[in-house]
């Protein structure tokens, strides 16, 4: 199945007038933003854990003493009372994420080059390629490349032309800078961390130091070598780190480096593809122009092919480092991100990891996967201290100190599944990939979640059930019954139960898998039978509480409820049909009512509309997310940036296109009608199979199966059922006729 391979490339006929409209460079760890200035280049930096804030006692001790209180109000229906007294002990010790000790992840500064003489600017050009990972600005005689370099951790910066006359300089509050012979030192401390920032230069030119900066005159070619390093879990000086890289990286020199990190991106970017049909007067277009005319209502299935993309680049770009891609992956301007750049865990940490496996990005999930276990690590002791508990739990945020007490808010913080919800990930790519191994390691997570809910789970006296409580659905609240003002506390809201549902049949699935035989796993069955049913409200929706309550927001950005629909596999059109007419109301009238209106949000609902097998909704609100929560530089907006937008309305397209979440592989289930034709190549679905197909006139007309585990698989086909038999390390075509 042969197919031209598709440009992939963002470029500008001008240069950034602001950050949001900068171009992103990211080696997982290091993250650069590229304005594109002429007489003035700013390259703002960014390093994983430079984080403020430090390790420090978050669980209250009091939660516990009270406990019984909190849930004897809710189950009395006296929920004022309850709020007021969550207000007061479920709640993390200090306020939280505005207190310094829980810190924000923080901009590096920024390295700026001027060259004033660089008056012709004729010509202008900004592109970045997402093949390579390299940016270009062209004017007149100039020529600047820029790169980051996942091996050395290092950006490299090679600037040509123009009138060889450069000083450097760079800007960042509470950093002392210093200058001698051709390198520059950026230093300084926060409450927890040293932090350096190291740039080397290499020129043929004239360099000195003086008034904080560096002066080169005389350069034909200049070549920039910056590290940044944090004190973040080692003993070395970041000084020392930052020197080390750049030692290395020089050692090789900038072509080879260049080279290898074009090749390693390439390698990555080449795993899976998608080519739609363009349209060649767009694509010769700059792309903040395509974006304008998709926004202004016209169709540009190369702008959709070239938005995925990106998604893939920006998160190959933010999850290779030791941490994973924050709520901003690795870029932000701030000492005080927004909602402080941390890990959100009521969806949008998860948002971001939702396509690894699919795009065959396995080890790029590894920073996720060793952050959960450093999570659970932490999360026994506020299991223990707050509820009495076995087992560990994280609740709505947490950040690289270990946070999983609840937020200072429990109309927001007490969401107790923010850590179990993570578990999905855990087994998820154990579904894509078969690695036992893997799953033997990271059992002890799952089960500890497992467990903390065998515990923390109470009797409803009013319906029976086994709930959790005190808890809220995120982030939402209703109209008390009592005195109709707003709440947000409750027991048993239906996320909760449809996580915990999951988690514990995930626990089950692994435990067998693993051969493992305990008092818990012994439990679990019966604990799931206690667990409410999922319901249907009385306005015909899927019941966001235990009780119908009146929905305060009606448009509210969340919508928790449909979680079993995604990323979850309770719902399906197939086999609970009521259940998912249900979800389209839901959906219908948060839409009514003003939801979507964030970024991420309506990425949710492009895979919501994915999975009710409706391509022509789930199309609509992709380009609804174009037109209305993109910026110039293709990021997504909340407003303000967050990039879970991206990550998930890529997951999004994959869902369009196939979906193996129901034991079978479903092929374009949920087609846009505006993509009649195109290729999908190297997808992974569950069960160990990757899969390449072309369809024209909306069927598959062609493809491929590769299973690197065997086994049986059933594929839904151009409306035909299909089984094959397959052996492991072998590719079959796929009979598009029914037939083999």
């Amino acid at each position: 199945m042969e197919t031209a391979a598709p440009t992939r490339m963002l470029w500008y006929d001008r240069p950034a007038a602001c950050w949001e409209e900068a171009l992103p460079l990211g080696s997982g760890s290091l993250g650069m933003m590229v304005h594109g200035g002429t007489a003035r280049e700013v390259l703002q930096l960014n390093e994983e854990s430079l984080w403020s804030g430090f390790p420090a006692e978050w669980d209250s001790p009091d939660c516990a003493e009270h406990l019984d209180e909190m849930r004897a109000l809710l189950f009395q229906r006296r929920y004022r009372e309850a709020q007021e007294l969550c207000c007061r002990y479920l709640v993390c010790a200090g306020r939280g994420s505005d207190d310094p000790y829980y810190g924000s992840f923080q901009t590096a500064g920024e390295l700026v080059i001027e060259s004033p003489e660089a008056a012709d600017c004729s010509g202008y050009r900004r592109s970045l390629d997402l093949d390579t990972g390299i940016c270009t600005v062209r004017f007149g005689t100039v020529r600047r490349e820029h790169l980051t370099s996942q091996r050395y951790q290092v950006t490299a910066s090679r600037l040509e032309g123009g009138s060889g006359c450069y000083r450097l300089s760079f800007a960042r509050e509470n950093c002392r800078v210093s200058c001698r012979g051709a390198e520059l030192v950026a230093a300084g401390q926060n409450e927890a961390l040293d932090f350096c920032t190291a740039v080397q230069v290499e020129t043929d030119g004239t360099v000195s130091a003086g008034d904080g900066a560096l002066q080169i005159t005389g350069a034909r070619r200049l070549t920039l070598w910056t590290s940044t390093a944090t004190s973040y879990c080692t003993d070395e000086r970041p000084e020392d780190i930052c020197r080390t890289r750049l030692a290395a990286a020089r050692t090789v020199g900038y072509t080879a480096v260049r080279a290898e990190q074009a090749e390693r991106m390439r390698e990555a970017m080449g795993r899976c593809t998608l080519t739609l049909p363009e349209n060649p007067a767009l694509t010769a277009l700059p792309t903040d122009e395509r974006l304008a005319r998709m926004q202004a209502g016209e169709e540009d299935h190369g702008l959709v092919r070239l938005y995925f993309d990106y998604g893939r680049y920006l998160f190959i770009s933010s999850a290779a480092g030791r941490l994973p891609a924050n709520l901003q992956g690795v870029w932000s301007k701030d000492l005080w991100t927004p909602w402080t750049g941390d890990y959100h865990l009521n969806i949008n940490l998860q948002m971001n990891y939702w396509f690894v496996d699919a795009v065959g990005l396995e080890e790029y999930g590894q920073p996720l996967y060793r952050y959960l276990a450093f999570l659970a690590r932490h999360g026994e002791k506020t299991a223990r201290v707050m509820y009495r508990c076995r087992g560990w739990v994280a609740h709505t945020l947490s950040n690289p100190w270990g946070f999983t007490a609840p937020g200072q808010d429990p109309a927001w913080g007490s969401f107790h599944c923010g850590g179990a919800w993570c578990c999905r990930h855990l087994y998820e790519h154990y579904l894509y990939t078969g690695d036992l191994r893997f799953l033997r390691e990271y059992w002890p997570v799952i089960r500890g979640s497992a467990q903390f809910f065998a515990d923390f789970l109470v009797r409803d006296p009013g319906s029976g059930y086994l709930v959790t409580a005190p808890s809220n659905s995120p982030e939402n609240s209703y109209r008390n019954p009592a005195d109709g003002e707003k709440t947000a506390v409750c027991a048993g809201p239906t996320m909760d139960t449809m996580i915990v549902r999951e988690l514990f049949t995930i626990a089950l699935r692994c435990g067998a898998a693993l051969g493992e035989k305990d008092e818990l796993l012994e439990q679990l069955p019966d604990l799931l039978a206690q667990l409410p049913p999922t319901r249907i409200s009385a306005q015909g929706g899927i019941q966001e509480w235990l009780e119908n309550f009146e929905e305060w927001e009606p448009g509210h950005r969340h919508i928790s409820q449909l979680y079993g629909l995604y990323p979850g596999w309770e719902i399906t059109p197939d086999g609970t049909p009521d259940l998912a007419e249900a979800s389209r109301v839901t959906l219908c009238r948060r839409l009514a009512h003003g939801g979507g209106h964030t970024g991420w949000s309506r990425a949710w609902i492009i895979n919501f509309y994915a999975r009710l097998l409706d391509g022509a909704s789930a199309g609509e609100h992709l380009r609804a997310l174009l037109a209305r929560s993109t910026q110039p530089n293709l990021l997504d907006t909340h407003p303000p940036f967050q990039i879970d937008g991206n990550f998930g309305a890529t997951a999004g397209i994959l869902e369009m296109l196939v979906q193996s979440h129901e034991g079978f592989l479903r092929l374009l289930p949920a087609l846009p009608p505006a993509w009649p034709e195109g290729t999908l190549e190297g997808v992974r679905v569950r069960g160990g199979f990757r899969l390449s197909f072309r369809w024209a006139a909306g069927r598959v007309v062609e493809g491929r199966l590769f299973s690197s585990l065997g086994g049986p698989v059933t594929l839904l086909l151009n409306g035909e059922t299909v089984r094959l038999e397959t052996a492991a390390g072998e590719t079959y075509p796929l009979p598009v006729s029914g037939r083999i």
